[in-house]
């Protein structure tokens, strides 16, 4: 039995929309119907493009979906902006089908999947231009290295990994005590390992364990150490202080004292906004490992010691986007500590880009902080979630103001001085304040 063709309207008619439109004739796909293209290029109206006409501007799009029966919109437009998600997700109905395209490289190589073809996350509707290290120059400077991941199999290190996979390093050291995560992703990289990629080698064990630590670093002749490993969870961290000084800052002290034994040169820790004028105990032991830092920077002017700061990660364990998906998936009220309450959020690729950027570019005693953009409210952030889900605030899912949790900021800061922030030799990345 033929399955029937849905209506798509393709947003975007330039060069990704165009090969999308190559793809769906290359694989024959009788499923699909071109309804035609939107593109704000005024220049373009009423033209043609891969044999289909571009009907009018995205702001034509409530008349069209009257007008014409459009069971999906695909936006083929790379690197989306949240802006213009927003813009497209208030101009049709909650929860009407939208797809947009994995990544721009698909559209360079001249290669879209249509498998890849994924639905809004809220990645897009909190982004920005997605911003991303040098590939090239990334492959360039980590040929032949070796490096070791602490915290390798957690949202940020894992995603390090993936990408440190991909270039031409010698070998990807993972060290974690999270053993499913480390199986995980050992698997997951091990299925798609090609020639020249780095060899893969991971470690169970804690940055708490300074024999364990001494005895991975003696195995390898390391190169370059990030350092992701670090509780993160602010509540939990409250009721656990002295945990959280053993693993952010006794932790990092222990990898720090066996890369300056090893004259390892580059050392980038990674550290959170919660340590600018930090209210918690999370935020009070990852200034602290970022003072230490400081401290060996100095001592040790010839090497690279860094630390890179940056805000929230969305879909990272624990943060607040999954809880706010758990909670409306369940239509189960969702729960916000202040109404009034701001956070600067980045996707994880960029995140990593940022880490990588760190790497490349940092001088000894930097802190490099993301132009994030601005702060997002929670309350703006779960209105938007509950509406792709296809509901109504307050109609459907309930929202409560429950109170602000101990150690926590209504608005959190992303550097201690913003007078003295200055650019990098990287894009859209800022030297904060000297360790």
């Amino acid at each position: 039995m033929t399955t029937p063709a849905k209506n798509i309207l393709v947003i975007g008619a330039g060069s990704a929309g165009s090969e999308l439109i190559k793809q769906i004739r290359k694989e024959k796909r009788t499923d699909i119907f071109i309804v035609g293209f939107l593109d704000d290029d005024m220049k373009k109206k009423g033209r043609t493009i891969a044999g289909y006409q571009v009907l009018g501007t995205v702001d034509d799009l409530p008349l069209l979906l009257r007008k014409k029966a459009i069971d999906q919109i695909f936006i083929s437009t790379p690197s989306v902006q949240k802006d213009f998600v927003r813009r497209v997700t208030k101009l049709v109905p909650p929860g009407f089908p939208i797809k947009v395209l994995p990544s721009i490289s698909s559209v360079i190589m001249g290669n879209v999947d249509l498998s890849m073809m994924r639905d809004i996350d809220p990645a897009d509707l909190v982004g920005r231009p997605l911003i991303k290290a040098d590939q090239t120059l990334i492959a360039r400077k980590a040929k032949g290295k070796t490096f070791l991941i602490t915290g390798g199999a957690g949202s940020i290190g894992s995603e390090i990994v993936r990408q440190l996979f991909d270039s031409e390093a010698k070998s990807i050291l993972v060290l974690d005590s999270w053993e499913e995560g480390v199986f995980n992703l050992r698997e997951e990289l091990g299925a798609r390992r090609r020639p020249k990629q780095p060899k893969l080698i991971t470690y169970i064990g804690t940055t708490r364990d300074a024999k364990r630590i001494a005895e991975i670093m003696d195995r390898h002749p390391i190169d370059a150490v990030i350092h992701a490993a670090a509780y993160k969870h602010l509540p939990l961290m409250e009721e656990n202080p002295e945990e959280a000084r053993k693993t952010n800052y006794l932790g990092t002290k222990n990898v720090l004292d066996a890369v300056v034994r090893r004259d390892i040169r580059d050392f980038v820790l990674i550290s959170t906004d919660k340590a600018v004028n930090p209210t918690s105990v999370m935020g009070k032991s990852k200034r602290a490992a970022e003072m230490l830092v400081k401290r060996y920077a100095r001592k040790y002017p010839e090497r690279r010691f860094c630390a890179v700061r940056f805000g929230n990660v969305l879909n990272s364990s624990g943060s607040i986007v999954p809880k706010f998906l758990r909670q409306i998936r369940s239509r189960s009220p969702v729960t916000i500590t202040s109404f009034e309450m701001t956070r600067y959020f980045m996707a994880i690729p960029e995140a990593v880009s940022l880490v990588l950027s760190a790497w490349i570019v940092a001088e000894n005693g930097q802190i490099l902080i993301l132009d994030m953009g601005e702060p997002i409210k929670l309350i703006d952030l779960a209105l938007q979630l509950i509406r792709l889900h296809g509901l109504e605030p307050y109609a459907d899912i309930p929202i409560q103001e429950i109170g602000i949790r101990p150690g926590e900021k209504i608005h959190e800061e992303l550097a201690y001085d913003k007078s003295r922030m200055r650019q990098s030799p990287a894009d859209r990345v800022f030297i904060g304040e000297e360790l």
